[in-house]
């Protein structure tokens, strides 16, 4: 069952659950958005918060669906395991 149809079989109503999807999309793009904020800081900024600059571009080029901060911190930590 879809969600959709999982939503209105539950009783929920329709234009319920297509706003609860778009305020999600909303919200998962306005983090991206200051995820990508990432960027604007020079390499030091990042080595002190312990990413790579291209750890942080491949994260934010994850679909809106993964959350990139929580898989740039799983990256990270793995390259950080890697190197001990």
């Amino acid at each position: 069952m879809t969600d959709f149809a999982s939503n209105t079989a539950r009783g929920g109503h329709p234009i319920h659950f297509l706003a609860d999807r778009l305020f999600d999309r909303v919200r998962q793009r306005r983090r991206r958005r200051g995820f990508k904020r990432l960027l604007d800081l020079d390499d030091q900024m990042l080595d002190d918060l312990g990413v790579l600059r291209h750890e942080v571009v491949e994260a934010s080029r994850l679909p809106l669906s993964v959350d990139a901060a929580t898989e740039l911190r799983r990256v990270s930590l793995e390259r950080r395991r890697k190197s001990m």
